[in-house]
């Protein structure tokens, strides 16, 4: 019996020093929750209560066990029931996915499981071309967690022997995390940058971008165009808990041959258009969500364009 006690105690240890590194396994794919199943129900399961069922677990004769998502085996020591006492048998090594039964007579020890080396396991997707995309949400992913910037705003042109033209505003910025469903589908949306205004026209507003109704961003308006320098575009906001409004874009000076307005700076993001001088075209923002900075005034004689605001970007992580 003695050698019975240290054979025990010896598969115990063991036992205890592989959940041990299989728990710091599962905590580096926190968001991949193990899940395994028991008589045909799932349950997420860890070495605490963080994912649910909590790890040892007993399983009596006849009950069924089975991994789960995100499981590629489950360790088990089996029992012989002796009375009232337990005998050792052996370690299993559970992979079924349609489940094990317990033999009569037994009882099972699930002590840890091991991760799948999922591909999707905490990474992020980056959306940073203007437009709308469709995104999938990962088997084993239930919370995200969104940044997002609006595009920014176009610079106004200037005006024919006026004065230069003021920047576009920067997009908004807004950040979030969400519950969702492995396997639903979100429209991503990245929204472009304002276009820079012509002569003495104001610049384009920023699009919108949006993660299905989950967060959005607007995008910064553009800066608006006078004979005297234009008054700068405002900055973009977001609907998220978490909202940055884009920075302001400058007005341009009065004078023929002034610097033009800077453009916004985009919100957590990119620069916006440095001013120009006389005879030159507004420089555009920096992606993401700068606003383009206003047109040189002519050289007394002509106009020149705002230019264009940074386009927005959209980041999910999950």
């Amino acid at each position: 019996m003695n050698t019975m006690n240290k054979t025990n105690r010896l598969f115990s240890t063991v036992a205890m020093l592989v959940a041990a590194i299989l728990f710091a396994s599962i905590q580096s794919f926190a968001q991949c929750k193990p899940k395994i199943k028991i008589d045909g129900q799932s349950t997420g399961v860890s070495q605490t209560d963080e994912f649910g069922l909590r790890l040892p677990l007993w399983l009596k004769e006849n009950q069924s066990l089975a991994i789960g998502s995100s499981v590629s085996s489950i360790s088990v020591l089996e029992f012989d029931v002796n009375g009232s006492a337990l005998e050792f048998i052996q370690v299993l090594s559970i992979t079924s996915i349609t489940g094990v039964q317990v033999p009569t007579g037994k009882v099972w020890k699930v002590e840890s499981v091991v991760m799948e080396n999922s591909p999707s396991t905490y990474r992020s997707i980056t959306y940073s071309i203007p437009g709308t995309y469709t995104w999938t949400v990962p088997a084993c992913a239930e919370e995200i967690c969104v940044e997002l910037w609006g595009g920014g705003g176009g610079g106004s042109g200037s005006y024919v022997s006026a004065g230069s033209a003021a920047g576009g505003g920067g997009g908004g910025f807004g950040s979030g995390c969400f519950s969702v469903t492995p396997g639903a589908s979100y429209s991503v949306t990245v929204g472009d940058g304002g276009t820079g205004g012509s002569t003495a026209s104001a610049g384009g507003t920023g699009g919108a971008s949006s993660v299905g109704s989950l967060i959005s961003a607007n995008g910064g308006n553009g800066g608006l165009a006078s004979a005297t320098g234009g008054t700068g575009g405002t900055g973009g906001t977001s609907s998220a808990a978490t909202n940055v409004t884009g920075g302001p874009g400058t007005g341009g000076g009065p004078d023929c041959g002034s610097i033009s307005g800077m453009g916004g700076t985009g919100a957590n993001g990119g620069a916006g258009g440095v001013g120009v001088g006389s005879g030159t075209n507004g420089n555009p923002g920096t992606a993401p969500a700068g606003g383009g900075g206003g047109g040189g005034s002519g050289t007394c004689s002509g106009s020149r364009s705002g230019g264009k605001g940074g386009a927005g970007r959209v980041v999910i992580t999950w």
